[in-house]
């Protein structure tokens, strides 16, 4: 499977769905025989396929004496659906929210698997808009979120949020360090000798702790004020302790 079929199924197409929205879209105005032969599927299979893309609004036909001519949308409409969903969503967002508050008033923690965990984790941290953000890390973050991590920065810096952050010294960190200023951090560096496989942020009354294996990636935010002053507090010794 090739980036480009991959990124639609994450989008939310079926596998067969992907091969038909792919073929008509190389095929341009087609009957729906030459495109089930371009994706390699059944006629009928290929006409239930094409139905559903339909009602999606990625495909549309017109009828030319008597035959279905069948045309994929443009690559924008799928953006443009999107940003539909999205804002539909925005408009229950609120009634969401009172329904997890009436399950349970204040969640104390919240486990995160995988990359989209660790996503959703740092999303929180732009939401909650903390005046600061204290970061204990390895950077190993930058490899892990290598896209989605530099982007995150800018969201943080767009939301003036500042970083204090504590960190071992690599390659990656050093090239970053002359836009500190400009992105809204101070940063000091950890002695060699301190082993740290987690990368932690305190915010707010929060501590989310990431792991940052490949093979067992996981999440957690703990919301606590007590447990947060604690950690704050180690924080600040380290941080006086350090340059």
């Amino acid at each position: 499977m090739n980036n480009k079929e991959q990124i639609l199924k994450e989008y939310g197409l079926s596998d067969n769905e992907v091969k038909v929205y792919l073929a008509s879209l190389m095929l341009g105005t087609a009957k729906a025989n030459e495109i089930a032969k371009k994706a390699d599927l059944l006629r009928t299979t290929t006409y239930e396929v094409l139905k559903s893309l339909a009602e999606q609004g990625l495909v549309s036909y017109v009828i030319k004496s008597g035959v279905k001519y069948f045309e994929a949308a443009g690559p924008n409409k799928l953006i443009r659906i999107l940003e539909d969903k999205k804002d539909k969503i925005a408009t229950i967002l609120p009634d969401l929210e009172s329904l997890k508050k009436s399950v349970t008033e204040k969640p104390n923690l919240e486990l995160y698997e995988g990359k989209a965990g660790l996503k959703t984790i740092l999303d929180d941290i732009i939401k909650s808009k903390p005046k600061e953000l204290l970061q204990l890390g390895s950077g190993k973050v930058f490899e892990i979120l290598q896209f989605y991590f530099p982007h995150w920065i800018k969201r943080r810096v767009k939301n003036k949020i500042f970083a204090r952050i504590l960190q071992q010294k690599t390659e990656i960190i050093e090239s970053y360090r002359p836009r500190d200023k400009k992105e809204l951090r101070e940063l000091r560096y950890l002695p060699k000798s301190f082993k740290i496989n987690t990368h932690i942020n305190i915010y707010s009354n929060k501590i989310a702790f990431l792991t940052l294996k490949e093979e067992e990636i996981i999440g957690v935010i703990i919301e606590n004020k007590e447990i947060a002053e604690t950690q704050r507090s180690l924080f600040e010794f380290l941080w006086d302790h350090v340059k």
